[in-house]
């Protein structure tokens, strides 16, 4: 594959410095800004994305709102193959073709979103190199309150196409 290692992993670090991504969410994800998502970890194995309970991020019943659990969720897959676009010498076209979630129960403080499939990040734009067709990938992400119970489950359908990079 066509991924430098070496920025891969810079990638990867530069996605856990906070103050660079509060800039980064406040200029392209001011949403992500004012609820306060925070990248927690990182890593080709797992991604962990944390949002915060209270008055920003709470619906009228005092629960988290399940737009902010879809987009701590939806960052918690999409982590990975931002990074490996950026070390890639190709070029690549993602974005979200499906969603589908599920709740457990009600949302309180805290709560972490983990991505465990990112192998299926590379195996999916791997495939997309050797075809020249775009491939569908879905990621899950599982969000958990303080007690580690499950609050809410979502797939996410990614499509990626790596073509050549304009000259």
């Amino acid at each position: 594959m066509q991924i430098d290692d070496v920025k891969l992993q810079q990638q990867y670090k530069a996605c856990m410095k906070r103050i660079p991504m509060r800039v980064i969410f406040a200029l392209k994800m001011p949403a992500a800004a004012f609820t306060g998502l925070r990248i927690d970890a990182v890593s080709s194995e797992q991604t962990v994305v944390s949002v915060p309970g209270g008055w920003r991020t709470q619906n009228p019943f005092g629960t988290m709102y399940w737009a902010v659990q879809g987009m701590a969720a939806e960052l918690s897959t999409g982590i990975v193959p931002t990074c490996i676009s950026r070390s890639m010498s190709m070029k690549l076209r993602m974005f979200v073709v499906g969603t589908e979630a599920r709740f457990g129960k009600k949302a309180y403080g805290r709560c972490n979103f983990t991505c465990t499939d990112t192998h299926k990040v590379a195996e999916a734009i791997e495939e997309s190199l050797t075809s020249g067709e775009s491939v569908n990938c879905d990621l899950t992400a599982t969000g958990t309150d303080s007690s580690d119970e499950t609050v809410s489950e979502w797939v996410f359908k990614w499509n990626f196409l790596a073509t050549e990079k304009d000259k």
